[in-house]
């Protein structure tokens, strides 16, 4: 059961980074934001997608459940706050909507692929 939660999360996670490089200019213009910004922070969520999925294949151990949870919760506020900010116009909805998702995806990878749950090289 829980494989399939990571392996479900990570899945979603990439057809958000996919739909999010589809919809590109839409989302510059409604956000306000620089290209970069937002490229940025797809590619960072699809490869932290991916790792979650090579997690889950590899241990999916329960205990890590909390990480992608907490992204996933954290992720719905910023979303809801950035969307706010955009409907009145500030460019700020940008920096804190794909700011946080760069930094969580980030976050995730390096929790994924570092210690005791990156790769075993010795296996």
């Amino acid at each position: 059961m829980t494989k399939s939660g990571f392996t479900v999360d990570g899945i979603i996670k990439l057809f958000l980074a996919v739909v999010g490089v589809v919809s590109l200019s839409a989302l510059e213009a409604f956000f306000l934001a620089p290209r970069w910004l937002v490229i940025t922070a797809l590619v960072l969520l699809f490869l932290s997608a991916a790792t979650q999925i090579s997690y889950a294949v590899r241990k999916g151990e329960k205990r890590f459940l909390k990480y992608p949870m907490l992204f996933d919760g954290l992720l719905v506020v910023v979303a809801v706050v950035g969307i706010i900010l955009a409907l009145v116009g500030n460019p700020a909805a940008a920096w804190v909507l794909f700011g946080a998702v760069a930094l969580g995806s980030l976050g995730i990878a390096v929790v994924f692929t570092t210690g005791e749950n990156g790769p075993q090289f010795s296996d």
